[in-house]
C-alpha cells in the first residue's frame, strides 16, 4: 500500500479563480492512519501531515502562452530560442527579490502530444505562501491564475501598463493548483515515524513509496526512491532471492559528470559550446589531454569527435 501523499487533495483554480484553500485528508492518508492506530510499527502519519508551517509551498501553476508575444521576455534570459525543441530555461530560474520566492521553468517545447506549435507552456511556482507579492498585493494562495501571469511579468520586466493586458485571455491560460501535502516530505522526523517497507512479521503487508522506511542510501521527493521500496516489498513477501540495486552515486563519478555536461549543452561537443573562455585555451587543453586517457573519457561522452 502507498501511505500517504503529496498530491493528495489537490485542488484546482482557473485564470479566474483561485485554487480553494483545503486541508482535508484523502484515502491514503486515512488508510495510514487507521492502521497506526492499531500498531506502533506502522509509523506516525500525522508527523507528516499536521503542523504543516504557513511559509511553505503550497501552490503551482501551469501557464500555456497562445502565441509568441511575451516570448522575448524569457528569451533575454536564457538566450534561447523557446521553439528550437531544446531545454529553455535549463532549470528552475528563481527570482530572488520575489515576495512569493516565485520560481518558473520552460522545458522543451512542445510540452505536451497535442500542444500547438506557437503556443509554450511554463511552470510557476511560490515557495512563499504567507507573504504578499511586489505586484500583486496578496498572497499567492488567494491569486487566480491572472494574477499569478501578472506578478511573473512584472518581474520579468513586461512595463507596467501592459501586464493587466498581456495577463489576459488573448494571450495566456494560466491554472493554479494548490496542494496542502505538497511538502509533507520534509517535516521533520525521527527513527519510527515511517514505517519499514515491510514491518517486524509481516507476510502479506507492505508500504511503498516516500512515506516508507528504506535501508537503502536515497532520499525523499525522488521516482528511484518509491521504485526501489515497492522492489524491496516484492522481493521480500515474495522471498525473491534478489537484492535491490544500490544507489548510483553518479556525482563523484567523472564518465557521468561528462555525460551530463554533453546533454545539458544540448548534445555539443566542446568546440561548439559557447563556453566563457579563450578558444586558444580550449585548443590548448584538447592538445594536452590527445592519447590519454581523459582523450577516451571525453569521446565516450561525445565531447570530442
Amino acid at each position: 500500500m502507498t501511505n500517504g501523499s503529496i498530491v493528495e487533495s489537490s485542488t484546482y483554480g482557473t485564470h479566474h479563480t483561485p485554487a480553494p484553500i483545503t486541508h482535508k485528508l484523502g484515502g491514503s492518508w486515512h488508510l495510514w492512519q487507521n492502521l497506526a492506530e492499531q500498531d506502533e510499527s506502522f509509523g506516525h502519519p500525522e508527523v507528516f501531515s499536521e503542523n504543516i508551517l504557513e511559509r511553505a509551498w503550497f501552490v503551482s501553476a501551469t501557464m500555456t502562452m497562445k502565441d509568441a508575444t511575451l516570448e522575448p521576455y524569457f528569451e533575454r534570459l536564457t538566450k534561447r530560442d523557446i521553439h528550437q525543441h531544446r531545454v529553455n530555461t535549463g532549470g528552475i530560474i528563481t527570482v530572488t527579490d520575489s515576495g512569493w520566492m516565485l520560481s518558473f521553468t520552460i522545458h522543451r517545447q512542445p510540452h505536451f502530444k497535442d500542444q500547438k506549435e506557437n503556443e509554450t507552456v511554463v511552470w510557476i511556482y511560490a515557495l512563499y505562501s504567507d507573504t504578499p507579492g511586489n505586484y500583486i498585493k496578496k498572497r499567492v494562495v488567494d491569486c487566480t491564475g491572472e494574477e499569478i501571469t501578472e506578478e511573473l511579468l512584472y518581474h520579468l520586466g513586461v512595463p507596467d501598463d501592459l501586464i493587466k493586458k498581456y495577463a489576459g485571455d488573448d494571450y495566456v491560460n494560466t491554472v493554479p493548483v494548490y496542494m496542502p501535502y505538497i511538502t509533507a516530505y520534509f517535516q521533520m522526523r525521527k527513527k519510527g515515524d515511517r514505517p519499514a517497507v515491510v514491518p517486524d512479521g509481516s507476510v502479506n503487508l507492505a508500504f511503498i513509496g516516500n512515506f516508507a522506511e528504506s535501508p537503502t542510501r536515497d532520499t525523499v521527493f525522488t521516482t528511484e526512491y518509491s521504485v526501489r521500496t515497492a522492489m524491496e516489498a516484492v522481493y521480500t513477501l515474495l522471498n525473491v532471492d534478489r537484492g535491490v540495486p544500490e544507489v548510483f552515486n553518479s556525482v563523484y563519478d567523472i564518465r557521468e559528470l561528462l555525460k551530463a555536461t554533453y546533454y545539458l549543452n544540448d548534445k555539443k561537443p566542446i568546440d561548439q559550446m559557447d563556453l566563457p573562455l579563450p578558444k586558444i585555451a580550449v585548443k590548448g587543453a584538447m592538445k594536452k589531454v590527445q592519447g590519454t586517457w581523459l582523450e577516451e573519457l571525453l569521446k565516450e561522452a561525445k565531447l570530442l569527435e
